[in-house]
């Protein structure tokens, strides 16, 4: 049937926040060389006198610009819930609608019927998954991230990805997408590029561990709680006569368990004969630092460290000392309190914390 273009609302149900200048075109060069193909959809208002758009707001826009006073339509009775998922749906089919556009609409409809992502998945047909990167874009990043979608700066699969950067991770989170959203910008990352370094971004904190009065199970259940990726070995041997489920080999096996990876890096260690002076009392904890720092300076690439450190994953440094600092019954520091210092004056790893 046909309806006076009068007694038409665009109503509740318009999609699209701005008309996309290129489509609008095709639909009005279309209706002037061929006239309607298809109906648009319409439901009766509360009035009974006008009716409300549910579909086919474009086609309706285009028939105004050239003058036309009715329209073809197809009417239906339709609750608002019916109403916004067909308009949704139709939307969908078309393709003419930006992830950003389909993640706002999902979101209103989400929250307004108390939906789950499942159950929003199964009304339109696509997977949960789906659902979830497009409320992703809407639901947990900033305008700035937002608006770089919008024009095209960044993909969909990027905002995903900023997405995971949340208050769970970070007190200051916004920024921190800011942050990152312009470090994708700078480097034109791809898909790919931008997942490895978002794991980079989020390996800020270096872990430190000692096994001293710690049981093997215990040792492992700390670092496993923590979601420890990889221990570092610090110490100048990996054999441990005392406790030998914790020398390296026997340590690896027990850690490949709990997919812990193992690296022992024995440059990083002190030998024992400052070793020992130290703990002897003989020489101090200022000369100590003195010559280790001279030492990694000198012996070692710790910036090629800390890069692969940041690559790796979580970090736990480890030495033979239950405390790194003096504390207890532990008299002096172990020496792997310098060297988280160390990763600490890189700002690659701002942050510390102590097993």
């Amino acid at each position: 049937m046909k309806i006076k273009i009068s007694q038409i609302d665009a109503g509740r149900f318009a999609i699209r926040e701005e008309l996309d200048k290129e489509y609008f075109k095709e639909i009005k060069d279309s209706l002037r060389a061929d006239g309607q193909w298809n109906p648009i959809l319409v439901r009766p208002k509360e009035d009974g006198k006008k009716y409300e758009v549910v579909a086919g707001h474009c086609r309706l826009e285009a028939a105004k610009k050239l003058g036309w006073k009715e329209i073809k339509a197809e009417v239906r009775d339709l609750s608002d819930e019916e109403a916004d998922f067909l308009s949704l749906k139709t939307n969908l089919m078309r393709s003419n609608l930006s992830e950003m556009e389909e993640g706002r609409v999902i979101k209103r409809i989400v929250e307004e019927y108390n939906l789950t992502q499942e159950e929003m998945g199964k009304k339109l047909n696509k997977s949960q998954r789906w659902v979830s990167s497009r409320l992703s874009l809407v639901l947990k990043v900033v305008e700035e991230v937002q608006n770089a979608l919008a024009a095209g700066k960044v993909s969909a699969d990027h905002v995903t990805l900023i997405s995971t950067i949340n208050s769970k991770r970070f007190d200051d989170w916004e920024d921190k997408q800011r942050e990152f959203l312009d470090l994708i910008l700078k480097n034109e990352w791809t898909r790919d590029e931008t997942r490895t370094q978002l794991k980079r971004f989020f390996n800020t904190t270096l872990f430190t561990i000692g096994y001293q009065g710690r049981e093997i199970d215990d040792f492992v259940k700390v670092l496993k709680e923590n979601e420890i990726e990889v221990l570092l070995d610090a110490r100048y041997s990996a054999e441990s006569q005392y406790k030998p489920e914790f020398s390296g080999k026997l340590l690896a096996r027990e850690l490949k368990k709990s997919n812990i990876k193992y690296e022992h890096h024995p440059d990083l260690g002190i030998p024992y004969v400052v070793q020992n002076p130290y703990k002897d009392g003989d020489l101090s904890f200022k000369c100590l630092e003195q010559w280790y720092r001279w030492h990694i300076k000198k012996e070692v690439d710790l910036d090629k460290i800390i890069d692969h450190v940041k690559d790796a994953g979580k970090t736990a440094i480890m030495c033979m000392e239950r405390y790194a600092e003096a504390r207890k019954d532990q008299k002096y520091h172990c020496h792997r309190h310098i060297l988280a210092n160390m990763f600490n004056e890189t700002l690659l790893f701002p942050k510390r914390i102590d097993l």
